[in-house]
């Protein structure tokens, strides 16, 4: 038969059990409100991914990198007395690095003032 101490211990777990579905369907309703927002957030970034490839397209072409650099940049071709055949003996050479050194600074003076204003 079922004592009164029974029936005080099954109403109590009962309502422990009542108690924790509650807080389990009030969690689980929240995390899926989280989850909607975030899906909807995830559209609006797609959204707008796709907008920022479309400029970063736009802003990366060949044709206006080179008009911006024409207009801004003011650079001019080479010309053939900037050009000089390439010397491994300014790298490898067998004497000191000091040496290696004020030649190669030597060589980019040269260049430097050959190239002078235009």
């Amino acid at each position: 038969m079922i004592t009164k101490k029974s029936s005080i211990l099954f109403t109590f777990l009962i309502f422990i059990f009542g108690s924790w579905l509650f807080y389990l369907k009030y969690t689980v309703i929240s995390i899926e409100e989280r989850i909607r927002s975030a899906k909807k957030e995830l559209a609006i970034e797609k959204k707008n991914h796709h907008i920022l490839k479309a400029e970063w397209k736009t802003l990366t072409s060949p044709d206006r990198i080179q008009h911006l650099a024409a207009k801004h940049l003011n650079m001019h071709q080479m010309k053939p007395e900037q050009l000089r055949e390439f010397d491994p003996a300014i790298f490898h050479s067998e004497k000191s690095k000091y040496k290696q050194t004020k030649r190669l600074s030597k060589l980019v003076d040269e260049i430097i003032s050959s190239k002078g204003p235009d």
